[in-house]
């Protein structure tokens, strides 16, 4: 239930029109709080279906753990392995798409309710950026750079992978200089494409050196650079993306996601109903988020109560980077509202 404390002098008309808005926004109050969209929902995937929907929402369900844990050996794990084997009962909504595949949505707070009984580690879907710069060696000395406007089956497979690892990606753009790029990759001098993962708003750089096989198929070698993380793996096209995520999970996946705390978030420069619902809607989305709950109403200023999943940290470090609350007072969660 939503609630309010109003202050010994409120602005009558602003506190009025709150209180009407209450009653239109309680819907949304009450619902679940809205994913942060860094990398959508996790708990919606597609797979391939061959007219079997109890095995393709296994299939499903698998590539949900994975992606919210950051393991490869999740569906297996003795604490996960029902969920798996009672995939149907988690399902909330599914259909066919296009290429014979099954989009799936499953009820993400059960899943994420088992996972934290478990003691398992697992990630939020506010996940780092990371950069790919995959080099292909098609033999006969033709080489090629992976751009964003690239269609070719190559990028389409890493971007699959990369989805159902959970690891958001960006290529480089078309209009870059990706014959230098081609150079510096095969170099394995590679400071300058490390450097651009900010121009792209990336955390983290991927570079892969692909050769192609007597088999037809890629062998890549891949380097993993992020702040302090670094890995290398050789393998498949494959490789580069669940070599990122692994070392991702490393540091981002908690055994604190458990933890459910409660925060007062005071927003000031909240003096009309649409900046009211904008502040409401901020707070909701943030990744960390369970719930929000109006405190207390002042002429220009909300509080909300906030139930917070994961370290007591997580709240003021999503509003940090999601950049539309500006810090008054970080310390006492006092924010305000940008224009």
């Amino acid at each position: 239930m939503y609630y309010c404390n109003v202050s010994a002098r409120p602005n009558p008309v602003f506190a009025a029109r709150v209180a009407v808005l209450f009653a239109a926004l309680a819907l949304v109050v009450l619902a679940p709080a809205v994913r942060a969209e860094s990398f959508g929902d996790l708990y919606s995937v597609t797979v391939p279906y061959a007219g079997d929907n109890d095995a393709a929402f296994r299939d499903a369900m698998r590539d949900v753990l994975v992606r919210v844990t950051g393991r490869r050996d999740a569906p297996d794990l003795e604490n996960l392995a029902p969920l798996v084997a009672q995939a149907s009962r988690y399902v909330t909504s599914f259909r066919r798409a296009p290429g014979n595949q099954l989009a799936v949505t499953f009820d993400g707070a059960a899943i994420e309710n088992v996972i934290d009984a478990s003691g398992l580690a697992s990630m939020g879907n506010d996940r780092p950026v990371t950069l790919v710069w995959l080099a292909l060696d098609r033999g006969g000395g033709r080489r090629a750079m992976v751009s964003s406007s690239d269609t070719s089956a190559e990028k389409s497979e890493v971007d699959a992978i990369a989805a159902r690892r959970g690891l958001p990606v960006v290529w480089p753009d078309a209009g870059d200089d990706l014959v230098r790029a081609t150079q510096q990759v095969w170099s394995g001098n590679h400071d300058a494409l490390k450097d651009a993962a900010r121009r792209y708003g990336a955390d983290g750089v991927l570079v892969g050196r692909a050769r192609l096989t007597a088999a037809n198929t890629y062998e890549v070698d891949w380097q993993f650079s992020s702040a302090d993380l670094n890995g290398s793996a050789t393998g498949g096209l494959e490789a580069g993306p669940d070599l990122a995520a692994e070392r991702y999970a490393s540091v981002y996946a908690s055994r604190g996601a458990a933890q459910r705390t409660e925060q007062i978030v005071t927003v000031t420069g909240i003096a009309s109903l649409e900046a009211y619902a904008s502040a409401m809607r901020t707070l909701s989305r943030l990744a960390p988020v369970r719930g929000v709950a109006v405190d207390e109403v002042t002429p220009d200023t909300v509080s909300f109560r906030v139930n917070v999943r994961g370290d007591p940290e997580a709240l003021s470090q999503a509003i940090q980077r999601d950049g539309r609350l500006q810090a008054v007072d970080s310390g006492r969660l006092i924010y305000a509202l940008s224009p």
